[in-house]
């Protein structure tokens, strides 16, 4: 029985929490160069999606629910005048 695995060490990340990235090949796995970059894209997806990696947000739903706020607030006070 072999248990030696394969491994990909990604580093410079461009991450100020993360100094490297380490995936395991599954067996039978035999281009390295599509494995590397499978790798990095999905580093570069997760920092994407992450907030501590600069994800613009959006602040369209914070408005809306301002401008909701504000205008139940005015129909509050128009009905108690």
């Amino acid at each position: 029985m072999d248990s030696t695995k394969r491994v990909i060490i990604l580093t410079d990340l461009k991450s100020p929490m993360i100094s490297q990235a380490i995936f395991i090949l599954k067996d039978g796995v035999q281009d390295e160069f599509h494995a590397v970059a499978e790798a990095e894209r999905i580093v570069e997806k997760y920092m994407a999606r992450s907030c501590f990696y600069g994800r613009k947000r959006s602040f369209l739903p914070a408005i809306f629910a301002a401008l909701a706020a504000i205008g139940l607030i005015m129909a509050l006070i128009s009905l108690n005048f």
